[in-house]
């Protein structure tokens, strides 16, 4: 098990996926409650000059290009992309980091967990939660969010129909695991 490897997702949505993405290894993860909290943290990282692999989960509404940590990963060219019709979302490499990863999540992770779903052939309201965008997302703000058992279901469900969103974020989240950085770099 890797020891030098952090996960830092922004609000608890991205923390329900990123438990899904790690099978619940939560020493790996980190949640930070902000855009800015999450630059703090990989900031942090990069001072400490550990070498270590880290991870943040931001959503695509945020100005990330405003936070001076960030500002690299928004000027620079993703390593890897899904732009289709839906789970849309980024993977940049800070350039100055290589270990630094960011993924952007378009337009925002309770969106994209909800095409997913859509892409998976499940309904959320089979899992007992909202069977509309809005009222999906409005749930999605709760604190409880990532410890929500109708959530954690359904991503555990996504997760076996893998969709092609979810099985390329699940690949590149076990290279990262692996620290072969092969692909990314």
């Amino acid at each position: 098990m890797p020891e030098n490897v952090l996960f830092v997702p922004e609000c608890h949505v991205d923390t329900a996926l990123t438990r899904t993405l790690l099978a619940d290894r939560l020493t790996f993860i980190n949640h930070q409650h902000g855009i800015s909290k999450v630059a703090n943290v990989l900031s942090q990282q990069a001072e400490s000059g550990r070498g270590r692999f880290v991870v943040g989960m931001v959503d695509k509404d945020k100005k990330f290009a405003d936070v001076k940590y960030l500002r690299p990963f928004a000027n620079s060219r993703p390593v890897a992309a899904r732009l289709g019709p839906d789970c849309r979302y980024c993977i940049y490499q800070h350039p100055a980091h290589a270990n630094h990863y960011l993924i952007v999540m378009e337009p925002a992770c309770d969106t994209w967990i909800f095409e997913a779903a859509h892409a998976a052939g499940l309904s959320p309201a089979d899992f007992g939660l909202p069977p509309t965008l809005s009222a999906f997302i409005e749930l999605m703000k709760d604190e409880d969010a990532e410890d929500n058992p109708r959530l954690i279901r359904l991503l555990w469900a996504i997760q076996l129909a893998q969709p092609a969103a979810y099985r390329e974020l699940a690949e590149f989240v076990a290279d990262i695991m692996d620290q072969n950085s092969r692909l990314w770099q």
